[in-house]
């Protein structure tokens, strides 16, 4: 194996460490607040196994893995695109590929942008029935 492979995957090791270790850091703050929480109940006597603890975690977005699926899917498409232009063009042209992978992460968060709509969080009128707009009437 050369040294171009070998930093390769040292680069994708290191990378696949730091989302590990930051994946547990989110967890160890969640426990963190959880038992700030049950310390707060037992504070005030109440028994801690009587109370659903609700953390608010519902914060993120419904529809963050379509986005982070679109843009790992560019990046990888730019990366190919990056290699294959190394591979086809001669002389300082090379270079060229490594402009591939920013510019697909780019056109992605632009194709997120336009094209990908935010879920609607409007709860449907009690009793299944639609709302009365002006639009809705017949005219």
């Amino acid at each position: 194996m050369d040294n171009g492979a070998a930093l390769f995957f040292l680069i994708l090791f290191i990378i696949s460490m730091l989302i590990m270790l930051y994946g547990m850091r989110l967890k160890a703050r969640r426990t963190e607040r959880l038992a700030d929480l049950y310390e707060k109940a037992m504070a005030q006597g109440l028994d801690p196994r009587e109370i659903n603890f609700q953390l608010d975690d519902s914060g993120g977005d419904p529809q963050g893995n379509l986005k982070a699926g679109i843009i790992l899917l560019a990046g990888t498409f730019g990366l190919f695109l990056g290699i294959w232009a190394a591979a086809a063009f001669p002389g300082p042209a090379r270079m060229l590929g490594f402009a591939f992978v920013p510019g697909m992460i780019g056109l992605a968060a632009i194709y997120i942008h336009f094209a990908v709509k935010p879920q609607s969080t409007a709860k449907p009128a009690p009793g299944g029935k639609q709302q009365e707009h002006p639009g809705n009437q017949p005219g």
